[in-house]
């Protein structure tokens, strides 16, 4: 019976990750720690199709692209918690710390399933049955910028964990990436996830990506993901921001991003999609951002994002930064 379990929690975590549109292929599942596809630690680059390698700033550039922690001038705390589907969720921690002329950065990030419906092979429930979905990780980086903060580098050593009750799977593995900004419009920027973990262990990822901002208030993102098993994909997004000079009470920005998925079919239960209408909508992301530099002396930040899947439900994500 014990196997029967394993094989349901197997698959339940299989759900929760590759129907979101994360992979799209034969090879799905194939290896492990696919949490690590997930933009964890950002509503912005969610909100923004699973994009930002190239414009990511601070603490939450750390899940994404180290060198993006090259940019903080000041101390930066951040938490952030993902609800993703099938019950799954977590917590994001991260602080950034400039030393001279580069940047250090810490974070911890806990993910996990609860309340498993565990059956056996006649379809029995099995009540009282110990099954847990335990995913993490913590990560040191250190990045630099050269020429006048034109080019930015960054790598990350990272501990990852993975508890899927069959298993208890930990590697050390590396982050490394690079900005490069091409006057005040222009950003590219590449990031390579996860070496030297173990191929069927921990998933790799690598992004190649620019964004171009046509004004101060509207950017244009469009990023290149791939991972080691499954093919790539190309995913994109918009952001238009108000500056706080113009409100006078902080700077405010709306996202949309899109990023390839299946479809999942229209949703019949979720009151939240239901009232914005998007029943039927899988792929799309929509957030909001809020910041001031003014809020009681401090650098102070909010992000929420939303991102329906169709019949699978909704998932979302809220973070706060402060900076001092």
């Amino acid at each position: 019976m014990r196997h029967i379990t394993k094989t349901i929690l197997v698959a339940a975590a299989f759900l929760a990750f590759s129907t979101a549109g994360y992979a799209a292929d034969s090879n799905i599942g194939t290896e492990g720690a696919v949490f690590l596809k997930l933009p964890t630690g950002s509503p912005r680059a969610q909100a923004l199709g699973d994009t930002g390698v190239s414009i990511l700033e601070g603490g939450e550039a750390m899940g994404i692209n180290p060198a993006g922690i090259a940019s903080a001038q000041m101390r930066e705390v951040s938490f952030s918690y993902l609800s993703w589907l099938q019950g799954y969720g977590g917590q994001y921690m991260s602080y950034v710390h400039p030393i001279g002329q580069s940047v250090i950065g810490i974070n911890l990030a806990y993910y996990g399933i609860t309340g498993f419906d565990v059956r056996d092979s006649d379809g029995k429930p099995q009540y009282g049955t110990d099954v847990k979905v335990r995913n993490g990780y913590s990560s040191i980086s250190i990045a630099k910028g050269f020429f006048l903060e034109k080019f930015l580098v960054g790598v990350s050593a990272k501990e990852v964990m993975e508890d899927n009750s069959a298993a208890t799977y930990r590697n050390l593995v590396f982050d490394m990436g690079a900005i490069l900004h091409l006057g005040r419009k222009l950003s590219l920027g590449w990031a390579g996830q996860n070496f030297s973990g173990k191929k069927s262990q921990v998933v790799k990822v690598q992004r190649l990506g620019g964004a171009f901002a046509f004004n101060p208030f509207f950017t244009v993102v469009l990023e290149q993901k791939t991972y080691s098993d499954s093919s790539g994909h190309l995913g994109g997004g918009v952001e238009l921001s108000l500056p706080e000079e113009v409100l006078q009470v902080g700077r405010v920005s709306l996202r949309a991003g899109y990023s390839p998925s299946n479809s999942h079919g229209k949703n019949m239960t979720d009151k939240t999609i239901d009232t914005l209408g998007m029943n039927d909508l899988s792929g799309w992301a929509f957030g909001v951002g809020l910041y001031s530099a003014q809020a009681l002396g401090y650098g102070m930040g909010f992000d929420y994002t939303l991102a329906p899947y169709g019949a699978l439900g909704k998932t979302s994500q809220l973070a706060l930064k402060f900076q001092f």
